[in-house]
């Protein structure tokens, strides 16, 4: 079979192992609570998908523990999940390999071991770990990957990044040891090069060690990229292919590099990776922010790596390792790297996908919709990213599909909101859904402004209504001077050299960056006590970094607009009013629902129902989730 990405799909042989393209599926998702194996969580990540999508390594994993006699999930009333969890993750041809960390477990005291005394960045005190139990630690995971092993796994992928304990122990300001395992970067290394060469010998020469690392932890405490290469040269002998992360996890002003957010380029580690390859005989994996696979094969096609591994974009759509080799890569759906999919950004609170809304949801969301035996005609009213997903879904349903938009073309307000350095990943969502509604049987009448009367001309028997949103005004004297925000997104370059954005939001403070990175001044002032108060929590700890690195932005909270001035604008805090020289003035507040335009249009068809922001301002995960269930349960 031809395929555009030949070296992402060529054979890669790893120690006694060998995979069958260059794509591994990383160990991320939710942790599993289950005890019974279903569709909507194999091995605790909703690897189902996954698992058949095409990828050439799959991973089961666990969390610990890193000491006793044996990992939890080789327990005996845990065997059968765990055959079932590997079962599943082969059954489509790929290798399943089984991740297994170097973490501290909490003693029964609540303390933690670390390499010395003190408190843990979680706040958990810290013990300082004798030799003891530095061996004790080895024989334990070395048992674990026999285990792991001997129940016919294909591979181990040892976390050694992160969080982990070999983090600790190469931070030269976690680890303040005095004796030969902390000082000297060879002595920070010590503990965990035991550790690997004790696994090394219990598995044998043949059995394929995958090892996970932090480049650099991105967080004060980090050790260099320097030392990282280091360690990496002293344990070659021991480990088959290195995975190049960065950054951290619970300590979450380095998980925002260890899971990169759309303020971080694509292929974020790959300088490092580079060095590696360069400097070392090992293999080596990249991951972080690799989004599709053009990035990847041209990073394998230069030899910069061997292979990649992808998170998010597997959650985003598990069936693209398949879509690529076959020539659909139009078909496949971007993630727009918004960490929503992330039970830490969360808080386990609404974890879902904003493109795919089967994730976790596998049980009632079928990878193909049935065919209707009775199609309807289905009238759609907008073309932003909800009318488009509830046209595409009723159309692959069966129905006729009638898309109307006012404009003359698609995308709603996408077409703004996807502008920018920080939004090509929300960009290449945007053409995902136009390229698909225009290369569908979906008719789009454009320049269509629906009234009750045209609309009930085309005799629907469901309508859709997806009308969308628009800017709210400011009711403060001078507002007729100020752009609003979507104008000022289309309008970038007409704005002055100092910006004041009253509001901060989502809106305005993407905007104030941009302009920053264009050499801009720029004021936010924020009426509450918090910028992007609705932002799920690693996407406003990423922006409140590039935020406070942004010499250039001034941030008032607590502060509210009291008047705007022809090169001026009167704001006013607990210490008073006082006035700021701008060039111009960008109104972002929030948006407006178009709802009372929206119920115009009831009564055409009992059949109708309203999504997206016209009913109640939605994220692009709100909007894509209730215009799939509206769309596919058209009866």
């Amino acid at each position: 079979m031809k395929t555009n990405f030949p070296h992402l799909f060529s054979p890669l042989r790893v120690n006694g192992m060998i995979l069958k393209n260059r794509i591994m599926a990383a160990p991320m998702g939710l942790i599993s609570t289950h005890r019974i194996p279903s569709t909507t969580d194999y091995g605790g990540m909703s690897a189902y998908d996954r698992s058949i999508g095409g990828a050439g390594l799959v991973h089961n994993s666990t969390l610990g523990p890193t000491a006793g006699e044996g990992l939890f999930a080789f327990e005996k009333y845990e065997l059968d999940h765990t055959r079932e969890n590997l079962s599943v993750a082969k059954q489509s041809g790929a290798m399943c390999s089984f991740e297994y960390g170097l973490f501290s477990d909490i003693n029964e005291d609540g303390t933690v071991y670390g390499p010395s005394a003190g408190t843990r960045f979680d706040g958990y005190p810290m013990v300082e770990m004798n030799e003891d139990v530095m061996k004790e630690y080895a024989s334990s995971m070395a048992k674990g990957c026999i285990q792991i092993r001997n129940f016919g796994y294909d591979a181990v992928t040892l976390h050694f990044g992160h969080d982990s304990l070999c983090s600790q122990f190469l931070s030269p300001v976690w680890n303040q040891r005095k004796d030969e395992y902390g000082g000297s970067i060879e002595n920070r290394c010590r503990f965990p090069k035991m550790v690997l060469s004790e696994i090394r010998k219990a598995v044998g020469k043949d059995f394929p060690i995958i090892l996970r690392i932090s480049r650099q932890l991105i967080v004060p405490e980090t050790f260099s990229e320097d030392d990282m290469l280091y360690f990496l040269k002293s344990v070659e002998e021991y480990v088959d292919m290195v995975n190049v992360s960065c950054g951290m996890d619970v300590y979450h002003k380095g998980n925002v590099h260890a899971v990169p957010t759309i303020f971080e380029p694509h292929k974020y580690n790959l300088e490092f990776a580079k060095r590696v390859k360069e400097e070392t005989n090992l293999l080596v994996c990249l991951v972080g922010a690799v989004m599709n696979p053009y990035e990847a094969e041209e990073i394998i096609a230069k030899g910069y790596v061997d292979c990649c591994m992808f998170g998010r974009s597997l959650i985003a759509d598990p069936f693209w390792p398949r879509k690529a080799e076959r020539g659909l890569e139009k078909d496949i759906v971007p993630c727009l790297r918004c960490m929503y999919c992330y039970h830490i950004s969360t808080g386990h609170w609404n974890t879902q996908c904003s493109v795919n809304p089967r994730f976790r949801r596998e049980n009632r969301v079928p990878l193909q919709l049935e065919k209707t035996k009775e199609p309807k005609n289905v009238v759609v009213v907008g073309g932003g990213p909800a009318g488009m997903k509830a046209a595409l879904t009723a159309n692959e349903k069966g129905h006729h599909v009638t898309l109307l938009e006012k404009s003359d073309s698609l995308g709603g307000l996408l077409k703004q909101a996807a502008k920018g350095p920080y939004k090509t990943d929300l960009y290449d969502y945007e053409q995902y859904l136009i390229n698909h509604v225009l290369d569908s049987d979906i008719e789009v009448k454009f320049n269509f402004e629906a009234t009750k009367e045209n609309v009930t001309e085309l005799n629907p028997d469901s309508l859709i209504i997806s009308i969308g949103s628009s800017p709210r005004k400011l009711n403060v004297k001078g507002s007729d001077k100020a752009y609003n925000c979507i104008d000022a997104i289309d309008k970038q370059d007409k704005l002055g050299q100092k910006v004041l954005i009253v509001g901060g939001g989502f809106i305005g403070c993407e905007l104030a960056l941009e302009l920053n990175d264009q050499g801009k001044e720029v004021w936010i002032v924020e009426y509450s006590d918090k910028y992007a108060a609705t932002a799920n929590m690693l996407y406003r700890e990423a922006l409140s970094q590039h935020l406070e690195k942004a010499d250039s932005i001034h941030i008032l909270l607590n502060c509210e607009c009291k008047e705007i001035k022809e090169g001026s604008v009167v704001v006013e805090d607990k210490d008073g009013a006082k006035e700021i020289k701008c060039d111009d003035v960008v109104i972002s507040v929030g948006m407006a629902s178009h709802k009372e335009e929206a119920m115009s249009l009831y009564g055409i068809t009992p059949d109708t129902y309203m999504v997206g922001d016209c009913y109640k301002v939605a994220s692009v995960l709100e909007a894509t989730n209730e215009a799939y269930f509206i769309g596919a349960n058209i009866q």
